[in-house]
């Protein structure tokens, strides 16, 4: 992976995902049972899709596609993918550009929910790294904070918290999931289609690649009273109240892909990520379904001047199972990555991981502001968020321009 260097860190560029493929399968039995028909993706109804390219890659809509991305599941191939032909892009693509996730219908079953792990990036305190990203180490330089246990989210979710939810993706490990919540779009006022996330959670970082099979779920568990054996039906009003959303595009910072890890480094300074997200069966945005999406706060206070941030998630490591929302709150200190490096917020807090990506949000002139999320965590007493400023602005426009 390049280092991240302080040019780099300055200029603070965006890098924007491309494009994302989106098929469906027949979803009605007089579809397939018609004499001749096919199910139809969006490659078979584009005319602009070529599939003769001298590398083997596929153009959709005028935007190339890397070599093996499949443009049409049905039949055998859709069950192949289903069955875990996922796997099986050769390698998991890394560059922005080789961004695809294909929606497969009934993809996220029960089982594939419950047995979905969970991983937060560790968080160790000790000395400042130069900024390269290659150091794993940090420091406090405000002292510890006072560990606090997370508390439930009253239920029903909806009315407590109705822009958060959980997020469901697959990497090479398996079934994954994190946490997200659901912000404003200036492109389209009332009618957002975005959600902020982390950036781990839809990147590995370095030397990894895009996750796959992204699915957004608000309100997850609305009423609370589900154990994770106990969902028997994801598409149930009781578990996704407001349906199943699939990723049709991501957004995450350069810094996140040239130099993320599973351990704390100076690119966890640039850990988020916007999806734009598309409903099942078509239909209302997203915002417009739940009634609600925060406006993004960037550059606000500073970790040493705020009193009583909030954040929300879905812990899913011990003693958490992942079926419930949780909340932290309080004053924030500054955790300090590297030089160079914007300080992240740091809270006294025991979310673990599949609370990353969740958000952490504060009042504003009466208003609640998204102003960071779910990012770093030590496994026991603190999480931390980075600060939003001018390069997680560029990845949350870079989104909204995309689908003016």
């Amino acid at each position: 992976m390049p280092s991240i260097r302080s040019r780099s860190l300055a200029a603070a560029a965006a890098v924007i995902a491309a494009i994302m493929v989106t098929t469906t399968a027949c979803d009605s039995k007089k579809d397939d049972d018609a004499a001749g028909s096919q199910p139809t993706s969006s490659a078979q109804a584009d005319k602009n899709v070529d599939t003769g390219d001298d590398d083997g890659s596929t153009s959709l809509g005028g935007y190339k596609l890397p070599a093996g991305i499949p443009t049409d599941l049905s039949g055998d191939a859709l069950d192949k993918w289903k069955n875990g032909g996922w796997k099986d892009f050769g390698d998991w693509a890394s560059k922005a550009e080789d961004f695809a996730n294909p929606y497969i219908k009934d993809f996220w079953t029960p089982e594939r929910m419950a047995q979905a792990k969970a991983g937060m990036p560790v968080a160790e305190a000790g000395s400042t790294s130069s900024g390269s990203g290659s150091s794993a180490t940090s420091y406090l330089p405000d002292g510890k904070v006072k560990r606090k246990a997370a508390t439930k989210v009253k239920a029903t979710y909806h009315h407590y918290a109705p822009p958060v939810g959980k997020l469901f993706f697959t990497s090479p490990q398996g079934s994954m999931v994190c946490s997200a919540a659901v912000v404003t779009d200036p492109a389209h006022p009332g009618k957002s289609n975005m959600v902020w996330t982390a950036g781990h959670c839809v990147h590995a970082g370095k030397g990894g690649g895009w996750y796959r099979n992204i699915a957004f779920v608000p309100s997850f568990n609305n009423g609370a009273k589900l154990s994770n054996r106990q969902i028997t039906d994801p598409r149930a009003k009781s578990v996704s109240p407001y349906g199943i959303w699939w990723a049709n595009w991501a957004t995450t910072s350069s810094q996140w892909i040239a130099g993320g890890g599973h351990q704390g480094n100076a690119a966890a300074g640039y850990d988020y990520a916007v999806l734009h997200v598309k409903p099942e069966n078509g239909g209302k945005s997203l915002q417009e379904r739940l009634g609600s999406a925060l406006p993004v706060w960037f550059n606000a206070p500073a970790a040493n001047k705020v009193k009583n941030m909030k954040v929300r998630g879905y812990p899913a490591e011990a003693p958490y199972d992942g079926s419930k929302m949780y909340d932290c709150r309080g004053a924030t200190k500054r955790f300090v990555l590297a030089r160079n490096v914007p300080a992240q917020f740091m809270i006294g807090c025991t979310m673990n991981g599949g609370a990353s990506g969740g958000p952490w949000f504060m009042s504003h002139n009466g208003r609640t502001y998204l102003v960071s999320n779910n990012s770093l965590s030590d496994r026991k007493s603190f999480i931390t968020g980075p600060r939003l400023g001018k390069n997680a602005k560029q990845v949350y426009l870079a989104t909204s321009r995309k689908f003016k």
